[in-house]
C-alpha cells in the first residue's frame, strides 16, 4: 500500500513539474508578431507529444495573452490555413476538450477556433465576411487578390458564386446605419467593463451598457464589450508584483489601490486574487491537497472541478 501511495506522489509531482515546465517553455517561445507559440519546439525540448504539451499547459500561470478572433475577417490567411491543418492533422472528430487544446495552439479562444473551422470547411459567406469581400471589391482588388486573403473556398469560381448567391439573398434587407465607436466610447465602455463585469455573468454589464448606448444594437455592444474585455481584464505578472507592493504600503485599501494603478477597486481585488493564487500554485503540495488530488483522479474528477474542492491550487 506505501508503494502504491508513493508511486502515485511520484506520478503527481512528476506531472505537475512537467505542467510548470511547459508553461515557461510556452511563455519563453511566445512570439509576439504571430500571437502565439511555437508548440512544435516545445514538444521537442519536453521530448513529448504535441498534444499532451497542450494539455500540460496552465493558462493560469502563462503571462501568454489570449487572443479572441470573434470574426472570420479577423483571422489571416496563414492562422485559417495553421488553423485546418492542426485539427486535420491530429482530431478525427473535434469534442469540446480537444477544442480548448486547438485554443492553446492557435492562441485564441476555443469558441473562435470552432467558428473560424466551421466557415473554413463548409464555405460560407458571413454577414462580416460579405461585407469585406464588398469593401475590398470597392477600393479596387480584383477577385483573385480577395480569393487570396480569405481562402476558404476550393476554387476562385466557387468563392467568386458564393459571394454573390449571399448577394442575392441580401439584397432586400435595408442596410443599418454604421456608427463608429469614438474614443470617448471605448474609455466609457472600457470603464463599464472594470465596474460591472463578473466572469460567466455578462448580464449587469451588458444592461448597464445599453442604458449608456441606448442608440446602439445590442450585438454592436456585445463586440465592443467583448474587444474591451480582452483588453482590459488582462493580468501579467507585473500588475500582479506592483498591487503586491501596494497592499504592502496600504493594506486592502482597495479604493486607494484601484486609483493608483489607474483602474478600480474591483480590479485591484481581482488582481490580488491572481497574485494570492499564483503563490499558492507554486508552494509545495501538502499531504492532504495530494490525497484530494489521488481521489479525483481515481474518480475521474476533471481538473478544473479537482481545483475547485482543494481550494489552494489551479489548473
Amino acid at each position: 500500500m506505501e508503494q502504491a501511495l508513493a508511486a502515485d506522489n511520484a506520478r503527481l509531482q512528476k506531472r505537475i513539474e512537467q505542467s510548470a515546465r511547459v508553461t515557461q517553455l510556452a511563455d519563453r517561445a511566445y512570439d509576439e508578431q504571430r500571437g502565439r507559440c511555437d508548440w512544435e519546439s516545445i514538444a521537442r525540448d519536453m521530448d513529448m507529444p504535441l498534444i499532451e504539451c497542450l494539455r500540460l499547459f496552465d493558462a493560469s500561470l502563462s503571462t501568454v495573452p489570449m487572443r479572441s478572433l470573434h470574426n472570420i475577417t479577423d483571422w489571416s490567411a496563414d492562422e485559417l490555413l495553421t488553423l485546418k491543418s492542426f485539427v486535420t492533422d491530429h482530431f478525427s472528430a473535434v469534442t469540446v476538450n480537444e477544442w480548448r487544446l486547438v485554443g492553446v495552439y492557435m492562441n485564441v479562444e476555443h469558441n473562435d477556433c470552432s467558428m473560424a473551422y466551421s466557415i473554413y470547411t463548409f464555405s460560407r459567406i458571413t454577414p462580416d465576411l460579405y461585407k469585406a469581400i464588398t469593401q475590398h471589391r470597392n477600393d479596387g482588388l480584383k477577385w483573385k487578390d480577395i480569393f487570396e486573403k480569405y481562402p476558404i473556398f476550393g476554387t476562385l469560381k466557387l468563392f467568386y458564386n458564393a459571394y454573390y448567391r449571399s448577394k442575392e439573398s441580401s439584397g432586400s434587407k435595408p442596410k443599418a446605419p454604421h456608427i463608429k465607436w469614438s474614443d470617448a466610447d471605448t474609455c466609457k465602455i472600457k470603464e463599464l467593463v472594470q465596474t460591472y463585469y463578473k466572469p460567466g455573468n455578462r448580464r449587469e454589464l451588458l444592461i448597464q451598457a445599453q442604458k449608456a448606448f441606448p442608440n446602439r444594437s445590442k450585438g454592436s455592444i456585445r463586440g465592443r464589450i467583448g474587444q474591451t474585455k480582452d483588453k482590459v481584464m488582462v493580468i501579467t505578472n507585473d500588475d500582479m508584483d506592483c498591487v503586491n507592493k501596494l497592499v504592502d504600503v496600504y493594506g486592502k485599501d482597495w479604493e486607494r489601490i484601484g486609483h493608483e494603478i489607474d483602474g478600480t477597486a474591483r480590479r485591484a481585488q481581482r488582481i490580488w486574487s491572481r497574485h494570492q493564487e499564483r503563490q499558492n500554485a507554486t508552494l509545495a503540495w501538502t499531504d492532504d491537497e495530494l490525497d484530494t488530488l489521488r481521489k479525483c483522479i481515481r474518480d475521474g474528477v476533471g481538473m478544473a472541478e479537482a481545483s475547485r474542492l482543494i481550494g489552494t491550487k489551479s489548473w
